[in-house]
């Protein structure tokens, strides 16, 4: 509404800072919102085909990678899933909304975990965006 209102008054400079401004208020927030879930949940374990066969496994901890491993094409995976469980970091539980590792590498993560043909194979946790949150705004966000 502001922006419409100096747009029409011909103050676009001051629309362009007020829109410069909101589009960093939503990006902040959505990135907050992407990774606020995956920094609560103490594991997360994914898993994706490889392309020369069996599967990608990686154990997520607090928002960090804490590991990961491959089964090999005709191998259950679950062994090497509980392999992995056990072997995997040890991650405390970082201060809220704050990943356990730098928002960078956790950015990454959720990345991946968007990418076509990853499985969630066990959450300990709550993963979850707001349908209405801040990433619902991309038309703004692209700007």
């Amino acid at each position: 509404m502001r922006m419409r209102e100096l747009a029409l008054d011909e103050r676009f400079e001051e629309a362009g800072e007020v829109r410069d401004r909101l589009t960093a208020l939503l990006k902040g927030a959505a990135r907050s919102q992407r990774i606020a879930p995956l920094a609560a949940s103490p594991q997360v374990i994914a898993a994706r085909r490889h392309p020369r066969g069996g599967w990608e496994l990686v154990c997520i901890r607090h928002g960090r990678l804490a590991g990961s491993t491959l089964a090999p094409r005709g191998a259950a995976p679950m062994p090497y899933v509980d392999a992995l469980i056990s072997s995997a970091e040890h991650v405390d539980a970082p201060v809220t909304p704050l990943p356990a590792a730098i928002i960078e590498e956790t950015e990454i993560i959720a990345r991946w975990l968007d990418e076509p043909g990853v499985r969630l194979v066990d959450l300990d946790g709550v993963w979850s965006c707001p349908v209405r949150g801040a990433a619902s705004y991309a038309d703004v966000l692209a700007v």
